[in-house]
């Protein structure tokens, strides 16, 4: 018994010593590779985004030919948006000095515009607004009703 445990031990035909090696290899490299993963992925930060957009008022009444409104704007979870550019698209609508309004959102996320004229063509015109910020997108198809 004892000469044959030893022509076993003597046997390298098998190579099973090999076996666990290669098996700690690939689980040194699985874990290493998942580890870098989970490092990738624990500093993607949430996408900032434009929220909701509300005007005041809803539908702006024009005094004269000068009308204006207030726009508020908000991040996705509902915090006031500071910076953002609120841009009225329409040419036809121009601030005192003749210039396309563009207004920039304070730490409250309002940005109001006073004093635009607007070429009209009936009682009833629609504006259309554009709020962009970096890294937060942009946001259009905003409409704002005014009444002449």
């Amino acid at each position: 018994m004892d000469h044959r445990a030893r022509e076993i031990s003597r046997d390298r035909s098998g190579g099973i010593e090999g076996l666990p090696l290669q098996l700690m290899i690939m689980i040194l490299v699985a874990t290493m590779g998942t580890a870098i993963i989970i490092g990738w992925m624990g500093s993607i930060e949430t996408p900032h985004a434009i929220g909701d957009v509300d005007i005041d008022p809803e539908k702006v009444d024009s005094v004269g030919e000068e009308f204006g409104f207030t726009v508020y704007v908000e991040d996705q979870d509902g915090n006031p948006l500071q910076g953002a550019t609120v841009m009225i698209n329409n040419t036809s609508v121009t601030d005192g000095s003749g210039k396309t309004p563009l207004e920039t959102t304070g730490s409250d996320g309002k940005a109001t515009f006073s004093g635009l004229t607007m070429e009209r063509h009936g009682t009833v015109e629609f504006i259309d607004i554009t709020i962009s910020k970096p890294g937060y997108g942009e946001r259009d198809g905003i409409k704002v009703v005014v009444r002449f």
